[in-house]
């Protein structure tokens, strides 16, 4: 794994403690001093607004969204927009060459689409040597496309402008980024690909915090794809680099697989839980599928009566034997339903929940075991420190974004890497791959990935939108139980104690260290190890909440402390 220096470590704290100990949210919307609070981790504001309600990762890109829709875009207008900016301002965590997958409501017609621009597999019965599993074929760029054609209302290049005059001009850089550009720097893509080392080291150095990164060559790329379209990455001359480099580095793909790529429109992932109605991502998006099995399991205990999950062991560990049926069950049998059944429709099911419950309750030790897991625990080895870009717990790299408009359109989508081929790097795109699962055969070869979009429906219509960048099912199910359970506001529940559990086959629980010494001990005599996180973990996820107030029609919104987030609206 790797390791953070330790002068390098001590910098990093002293500029992110800047960030949470400045006060409030101030200053301009497009922050431009590297200690704002805006553009580091801490608490964030709540935002009201009359009409339009926007979440995304980074004040720059709120801003950028909001003007698009003051200038009369809709809801896809504002996100095809953010999404390019994005690609240049969280370089660190997205690629023009990753997947993408999206909830959208259309007011006009009440119907939710789901788009899936997830990266797939090329076919193996194409080329002459390699290993088409070493390639994913990404598929944001077609999504947006595919998006802007169906519900977009402005020119093509305009989405792209702001993120061209962003990369020409240079990324303010952040200590967040700093910190994941250096965990990069001791990888393998900036020591081994010259072109790569050039782009993140201009002039032999990794950009420093607060001074601006120009991106010359992504740049010219983006010119490229506004004037061609995706076209350019799939048809044309970017796409005949990509083959040619990623059957250099082993890979097996033609030319014939990148122009075959198709987004595909999808119904949504539909379910109940304690009454309210929620839409969430289809397969080959795990997260629809398991935060519904999550639910339709839990909706069997009376959690609110045992209080919320960071105060009472056995409300934590109720979700933590849940989420270990639930990923143990799933953790092969989603794939890509158009080569394989999905049993989606059987863990929905009410009666199949039940069971599940009864599985929970009947899997509990009828002894205290805190002694063993003391002497378990002492067995441990010490855990290794990891980079601070390559967290535990996996939640390294992708954007959600959550956008409401005046015409009651909503739009939730997740973006991220996973496209292309290890040690790519081609004209500032960053295409190093993927080792998500999927197929080099048959019609589905889409890699099966965690986004996990979720809507919640009254009368039919968006109440609530959420969403979050990495690992989300777990993370996304904890929010909703403090939303819909513990009746917390968003605010309060993106921002309290977050989860993993039984992972990796282990009897362990990772969460982050603001819980009580009575849970810690609760646990221990279940046979639960602890593994603290620290206060704040920005892998266990970063959430982007819009909702909609019932009694004044105002929309709200939140976004997490653990990442720099910004949510505004009018």
């Amino acid at each position: 794994m790797r390791v953070i220096r330790p002068l390098f470590s001590v910098a990093l704290v002293v500029l992110l403690s800047v960030g949470l100990t400045a006060g409030p949210q101030s200053g301009p919307p497009v922050p431009t001093d590297p200690r704002d609070p805006l553009i580091n981790q801490g608490a964030k504001k709540e935002a009201i607004g009359g009409q339009v309600m926007v979440s995304t990762q980074l004040p720059i890109v709120t801003d950028a969204a909001l003007k698009v829709l003051r200038d009369g875009g809709n809801a896809v207008d504002a996100m095809i927009t953010a999404v390019f900016l994005q690609h240049v301002n969280d370089f660190h965590q997205v690629s023009h060459f990753g997947a993408m997958s999206a909830i959208y409501y259309e007011a006009k017609t009440g119907t939710y689409h789901v788009l899936s621009a997830v990266s797939e597999r090329p076919r193996a019965d194409r080329g002459e040597q390699g290993d088409p599993n070493k390639v994913a074929i990404g598929g944001v760029v077609r999504g947006l496309e595919a998006l802007a054609k169906k519900f977009g209302t402005r020119p093509w290049n305009s989405y792209l402008d702001p993120a061209i005059k962003s990369a020409d001009e240079g990324v303010l850089v952040t200590s967040f980024m700093y910190g994941i550009n250096y965990s990069s720097w001791q990888g393998d893509l900036i020591k081994t690909n010259k072109e790569a080392r050039e782009f993140y080291m201009p002039d032999g150095h990794l950009v420093p915090v607060g001074q601006r990164w120009k991106m010359p060559a992504l740049a010219n790329t983006m010119r490229r794809v506004a004037a061609e379209g995706a076209d350019y990455l799939y048809k044309g001359g970017w796409a005949e680099k990509f083959v040619r480099e990623s059957n250099k580095k082993g890979g097996r793909v033609t030319m014939q697989d990148m122009a075959e790529y198709q987004v595909k429109w999808q119904q949504p992932t539909r379910f109940t839980y304690r009454g309210h109605e929620i839409i969430g991502s289809p397969e080959p998006d795990t997260g629809g599928p398991i935060v519904g099995y999550n639910l339709n399991i839990l909706e069997n205990f009376d959690l609110k009566a045992l209080g919320p999950y960071w105060e009472s062991p056995a409300a934590l560990e109720i979700l933590a034997r849940t989420f270990g049926r639930v990923h143990d069950e799933t953790r092969f049998t989603i794939q890509d339903p158009l080569s394989f059944k999905v049993p989606t429709a059987m863990w929905l099911s009410k009666d199949y929940g039940r069971l599940g419950a009864q599985f929970v309750r009947e899997t509990m030790p009828t002894v205290n075991l805190s002694r063993a897991v003391e002497t378990d625990v002492a067995a441990l080895a010490p855990v290794t420190p990891t980079g601070f870009g390559n967290g535990d717990s996996g939640d390294l790299g992708s954007n959600h974004n959550v956008i409401a408009d005046a015409q009651g359109n909503w739009l939730s989508m997740l973006h991220t890497g996973h496209g292309g081929t290890p040690g790519v790097f081609i004209d500032g795109v960053k295409a190093t791959g993927s080792t998500a699962r999927a197929l080099t055969s048959g019609p589905g070869r889409r890699l099966v990935l965690p986004i996990t979009a979720i809507m919640i429906a009254k009368n039919g219509k968006p109440w609530l939108a959420m969403g979050t960048p990495g690992s989300p099912p777990q993370p996304v199910t904890e929010v909703l139980v403090s939303i819909l359970d513990y009746g917390l506001h968003p605010n309060a529940a993106a921002d309290a104690p977050r989860f993993w559990a039984f992972r990796n086959n282990d009897r362990l629980v990772e969460i982050e260290s603001r819980i009580s010494p009575k849970v810690r001990e609760g646990m221990a005599a279940q046979g639960i190890r602890i593994k603290d996180l620290g206060p704040y973990d920005w892998n266990t996820g970063s959430m982007q909440i819009v909702w909609r107030d019932a009694t004044t029609g105002k929309l709200h919104g939140v976004t997490d402390p653990r990442r720099l987030g910004h949510v505004a609206g009018f």
